[in-house]
C-alpha cells in the first residue's frame, strides 16, 4: 500500500462518512458520492486502501493479564477487570461497540459491488467483495470476542431501517456469518497486486486461522456446541498458510524494530509508519519517559515462564541459576526474554545523571557483589541477537541523543540521580525500544508494526492440532521447533513433556466449578504462545476464550530485593548516585528484609463468569429498546 496515497484515501472516506441519503440524492458536485467513487478498479482500490486504518496502532497493553503491572499509582492504577470494578459505560464511543461505525464503511463498499454505475468485471467484483467481507469481518470478530451476539448488519442503514432496532443475533449466528464471508474471501480474492502491503490470501487465511482458533477453544472451554467444526477449519487453513509461508525471519528483534518491514520474511501484513507523510508513533520514548506509558513492567510470573537454554522450565532446569540476583536469573535463558525485558548490567558514571562519558566496571564485585565473569555480558551479547545495533544497545539509551542509564535494574525508589526509565519491579519492557532514530522531543518514530505474521499462524495450528488429539512431534516440528532456535532453546521433544515436566502446571482450581487441569503438553503450547507473542495485544483474548482469567488475579510481583544489600550499594559508586534510597517507597510480598517486590494490593475476589464478556453501552440500550444486557451487567 502506499503510503503517501493513504491521506488521499482518509479524505475520501471522511466525505462519504458525511453522507446521508438526502445528501447523496441532491448529487454534489464538490464532494464524493456513491456514484461518484464507485465505480471503476482504482476508486474501488482507493476506497478499500482507506479501510487499512482499522488495524491498532503500536502501542503497550496486556495490563489485564498476568503478563503486565500497570505500576502507576498504587492499587487504583491496576486494571478494573483485575479489582473488579469495570463499570458500564455511558455510551460506545470509546468501547467495541464503536466498530459498527467502520462496519457501516465495509457495507457502503459492498452495496455499490453490483450498482448499476460499477465496471467492474466478475472477477474484479469477487476480489472487492472479498476484501469487503475480510474488513467486516475482522471487525465482527472484535464484537463475538468483547460481547458475544450483537446485531448482524450486512448493509448500509438508514433512518427508516427496521434493522436499527434489530436485537441481538445469537453467537452462533455471529460466528457462522464470520465464517463464511472469511471461506468466502478465501475462495476469491484475487491477485490483482493492490499494493506490496495489502490484504491478500495469505492475510485472509492468517485471520482466518486466529478466528477460528479463538471460537473454536471458546466453545470447548465456555462448554458450546460446534467447537470441533472452527477447530478443524483453523487446522485446515493454517496448514495451507504455513505450507505456502513456511520460514520466518531469524531475528526476532527486527519483527519490531525495523523501519521498514516490506521483504521480511514471516511478515504478512504490517502497519507502515512514516514521517514523511506524518505517519508516526512514540513507543520507544514515551516507553522510557516518568509516565504512565513506562510503567507497563513485566511480572514475576511472566518471567518464571521463560524456558531455560536446554528447554526445560526454571523449577526443573540445571542450567538455571537463581532469581535472587538479575543477572543469574537472565542467565542460560530464552533469548527472547533479552529482547523483551532489559538486560541487566552496571556501568561508572565520571559526572551527571545524562553525559555521554562512561567506563565499566570490569570487576562489578565492589560494586554489587556480582561475579565478575558475568558482570559485562549482557552488554557484549545483546549486539549479537540485532542485525542492527542500533535497535538495541546497552547501556541503556533514554532516546536522546548522549542520554545513557547508569544500571539495571533502575528502580523507581532508588533513581541514582536519573529521572527516567524507572521500574517498581526492577523490569523493564522494551520489546519495541530502539534508538535507530535520535528521537529528542519530536517523537517521530517510523518502526513498523506487524499485524498478522506466520510465528502466530504457526502457534494457531499447534494449538488446534492438540484441542483435536493430532499433536505430535512432527507438528511440534513443523511449529514450535521452528520458533524455538532464534530463540536460542533447544527443541521441543513432546516424549519427554511428562505429568512432572513443569511442577508449577495449574492443576485446576477448586474454587471455580468446572475448572481443569491443564494438560502437560497443552500447556507447553501455551507457553510458547505466551513468549513470542508478549505485548502484542493476545494475552487477554487467550486467557478469556481458555476460561482462565484468574490467572490475572494472582499478585503481581517483581524482583527479589534484600533491603541490607541496597543499602549497601547506596553507598557505592559515584557521589552524585549515593543517598537516594527511599526505603519507604517500596513493599515487599513478606515481613522482614527480603522478599519479591510488590505494588498493587492483592485480590482476594474470584474472577465472575459473567466478566467473560463485556457490558453493552447504556446509550445504546436507550436507542434500541430490543437490545437486551449482557447477563450479570
Amino acid at each position: 500500500m502506499k503510503k503517501t496515497y493513504l491521506l488521499f484515501c482518509l479524505s475520501l472516506l471522511m466525505g462519504l462518512n458525511s453522507c446521508n441519503d438526502k445528501f447523496l440524492n441532491r448529487l454534489p458536485l464538490d464532494q464524493p458520492t456513491e456514484i461518484s467513487v464507485f465505480t471503476d478498479y482504482k476508486n474501488f482500490q482507493a476506497y478499500t486502501w482507506s479501510l487499512y486504518a482499522t488495524f491498532p496502532t503500536i502501542g503497550y497493553s496486556e495490563q489485564e493479564t498476568d503478563n503486565i503491572s500497570l505500576n502507576w499509582t498504587r492499587n487504583t492504577g491496576e486494571s478494573s477487570w483485575i479489582r473488579g470494578n469495570v463499570t458500564v459505560p455511558a455510551t460506545s464511543s470509546e468501547t467495541t461497540w464503536s466498530q459498527y461505525n467502520f462496519i457501516r464503511k465495509c457495507n457502503l463498499m459492498l452495496d455499490n459491488i453490483d450498482a448499476p454505475q460499477s465496471k467492474l468485471s466478475e472477477k474484479e467484483k469477487e476480489h472487492f467483495r472479498s476484501l469487503g467481507l475480510f474488513f467486516r469481518a475482522y471487525r465482527y470478530f472484535s464484537l463475538l470476542t468483547t460481547y458475544g451476539g450483537v446485531p448482524w448488519i450486512d448493509h448500509v442503514l438508514n433512518n427508516n431501517s427496521e434493522e436499527n432496532q434489530a436485537p441481538r443475533a445469537d453467537r452462533d449466528v455471529i460466528a457462522e456469518h464470520i465464517l463464511a464471508d472469511l471461506q468466502y474471501a478465501e475462495q476469491h480474492i484475487g491477485d490483482f497486486k493492490d499494493g506490496n502491503n495489502t490484504v491478500n490470501l495469505n492475510v485472509v487465511q492468517a485471520l482466518f486461522s486466529r478466528f477460528t482458533l479463538f471460537e473454536g477453544t471458546w466453545r470447548k472451554y465456555h462448554k458450546l456446541a460446534d467447537a470441533e467444526k472452527y477447530l478443524q477449519e483453523c487446522k485446515r487453513v493454517s496448514r495451507l498458510l504455513i505450507d505456502r509461508q513456511p520460514e520466518i525471519h531469524p531475528n526476532y528483534d527486527d519483527l519490531f524494530n525495523s523501519i521498514d518491514l516490506a521483504n521480511t520474511k514471516g511478515i504478512l501484513l504490517y502497519k507502515e509508519y512514516n514521517n514523511a507523510v506524518g505517519l508516526t508513533h512514540a513507543i520507544s520514548i514515551s516507553g522510557t519517559t516518568n509516565s504512565e506509558s513506562a510503567r507497563f513492567e513485566p511480572t514475576r510470573d511472566l518471567m518464571d515462564s521463560y524456558l531455560c537454554i536446554d528447554g526445560h522450565t526454571r523449577w526443573t532446569s540445571p542450567k538455571f541459576i537463581s532469581d535472587k540476583v538479575m543477572e543469574e536469573e537472565f542467565s542460560n535463558r530464552d533469548r527472547r526474554l533479552w529482547l523483551q525485558v532489559c538486560p541487566p548490567y552496571t556501568i561508572n558514571k565520571t559526572s551527571g545523571g545524562w553525559d555521554a562519558k562512561w567506563w565499566f566496571l570490569e570487576n562489578n564485585v565492589t560494586e554489587n557483589g556480582l561475579d565478575s565473569l558475568t558482570a559485562r555480558m549482557y552488554i557484549d551479547e545483546i549486539t549479537k541477537l540485532v542485525s542492527n545495533p542500533r535497535q538495541k544497545v546497552l547501556p541503556f539509551r533514554q532516546g536522546y541523543l548522549g542520554g545513557i542509564l547508569f544500571s539495571i535494574p533502575h528502580y523507581s525508589f532508588m533513581r541514582r540521580s536519573q529521572p527516567w526509565y524507572a521500574s517498581e519491579f526492577g523490569y523493564n519492557t522494551w520489546k519495541y525500544f530502539n534508538t535507530t532514530l535520535d528521537l529528542g522531543s519530536a517523537r517521530n518514530e517510523e518502526t513498523d508494526k506487524p499485524i498478522f505474521r506466520i510465528e502466530e499462524t504457526m502457534l494457531n495450528y499447534a494449538e488446534a492440532m492438540f484441542e483435536l488429539g493430532e499433536f505430535d512431534q512432527a507438528i511440534a516440528d513443523l511449529t514450535i521447533n521452528r520458533l524455538r532456535p532464534r530463540a536460542g532453546i533447544a527443541a521441543m521433544k513432546v516424549a519427554e513433556i511428562t505429568s512432572t515436566f513443569d511442577p508449577k502446571r495449574d492443576k485446576g482450581d477448586a474454587r471455580y466449578a468446572g475448572d481443569y487441569e491443564v494438560d502437560p503438553v497443552l500447556w507447553e503450547i501455551r507457553r510458547e504462545r505466551r513468549i513470542e507473542l508478549f505485548m502484542e495485544g493476545f494475552r487477554f483474548n487467550d486467557l478469556r476464550r481458555w476460561k482462565k482469567a484468574q490467572y490475572a488475579l494472582r499478585q503481581k510481583k517483581g524482583q527479589w530485593v534484600d533491603k541490607v544489600k541496597l543499602r549497601l550499594l547506596n553507598k557505592k559508586g559515584p557521589v552524585f548516585t549515593r543517598n537516594t534510597l527511599n526505603e519507604n517507597a517500596f513493599t515487599l510480598d513478606r515481613a522482614g528484609d527480603a522478599g519479591y517486590l510488590t505494588f498493587h494490593e492483592e485480590q482476594t475476589h474470584l474472577w465472575p463468569d459473567y466478566y467473560y464478556l463485556s457490558p453493552l453501552p447504556l446509550d445504546q440500550l436507550v436507542l434500541n429498546k430490543n437490545l437486551v444486557q449482557n447477563p450479570g451487567w
